[in-house]
């Protein structure tokens, strides 16, 4: 069954942090992504990501097998997709993937492979090397949210739009989930200085490498805590509801049932 897509004002659960302000930051995000003619979605699972990223290869390189349902764990329970439309037509991606690593790091799950593979023994290519040098990566673990699966339409790449995104990431994961730590990687290169700005800043190290298999590249890790995350939404919250969105608080952001 493919992704089930629902209003993002309907479909989000507030499990965890600052109840009130998240469910103000949500409305928000909405408001913001309306006034560029984008409605946002959420649905689980990873189904609809591949669909629309095979659609649109002229503009978005294949994903990487983290998101592949045949290959790797990710289903409904660990993955959170969220679509802008424009016109009923997706404009704009992005997913949360949930790891749970009480017994082992990121750096043990990276390059044993099972980040991406459900099974790396038979899955993984014979010349594919997942290498985790960021010192980081040996720190990093509990419950841990991998954000990623960004992409924009062409059309929309100079409307704000990776700062919208960043700040769905980070406040769905913080309400959904209450990760020990979110993590993202962004690839070594020359745009990296221009991108760290519209994360905010988050801490960052080099080191994140893949040799063979999918593709040869190196990225560099950034991560946040709970508080990091409480204290960019608190910090870009703007303004008093109105009355129309305080009615809308309670009518369109559900409260959770026990965190999954």
């Amino acid at each position: 069954m493919g992704t089930q897509l629902r209003p993002l004002l309907d479909a989000i659960e507030i499990n965890h942090g600052p109840r009130i302000e998240l469910g103000r930051y949500f409305l928000q995000l909405a408001e913001e992504a309306r006034k560029l003619g984008i409605s946002l979605h959420m649905g689980r699972g990873s189904d609809r990501l591949n669909e629309v990223n095979k659609r649109n290869q002229d503009t978005w390189k294949p994903l990487s097998p983290v998101y592949d349902p045949d290959v790797s764990g990710i289903n409904e329970e660990t993955a959170i997709y969220v679509e802008g439309q424009y016109d009923g037509d997706p404009v704009v991606t992005l997913i949360l993937r949930r790891y749970d690593w009480p017994q082992s790091t990121l750096r043990e799950e990276w390059e044993s492979g099972r980040f991406a593979y459900r099974d790396p023994a038979t899955q993984m290519q014979s010349d594919e090397r997942w290498i985790a040098e960021t010192p980081m990566a040996a720190e990093i673990s509990g419950r841990v949210v991998f954000v990623g699966g960004l992409w924009s339409h062409p059309a929309f790449r100079r409307k704000r739009l990776p700062v919208l995104t960043i700040a769905l990431m980070r406040s769905i994961s913080l309400a959904v989930w209450g990760p020990d730590f979110s993590i993202g990687m962004i690839e070594t290169g020359p745009m990296t200085r221009a991108l760290l700005p519209l994360y905010g800043y988050p801490p960052m190290q080099p080191g994140m490498k893949i040799v063979g298999g999918w593709r040869t590249f190196e990225s560099n890790l950034i991560w946040e805590t709970p508080e990091m995350m409480t204290n960019h939404i608190l910090n870009n919250l703007t303004g008093t509801n109105q009355p129309d969105q305080r009615n809308r608080t309670d009518e369109g952001i559900r409260r959770a049932r026990a965190p999954r």
